[in-house]
């Protein structure tokens, strides 16, 4: 609720870089952040976060 009235942004290169340095693995963590936006905003939004997360995130997953 907070992070929609105060007009603040995510920042899922940096957290996606962060988990990773953690030993975290990226498929994991990009699924985790998809569920987290379906919850929080809806499929339609997740979808479109997704995509772009996916399509930069490829040359590091070999079956995205």
């Amino acid at each position: 609720m907070v992070l929609e009235k105060e007009k603040y942004v995510i920042d899922w290169l940096d957290f996606i870089t962060t988990s990773v340095e953690h030993k975290w693995k990226l498929k994991g963590t990009l699924v985790k952040i998809e569920n987290g936006l379906n919850e929080i905003y809806g499929k339609e939004y997740s979808l479109e976060v997704m995509k772009k997360l996916n399509f930069l995130c490829k040359p590091y997953i070999e079956d995205l």
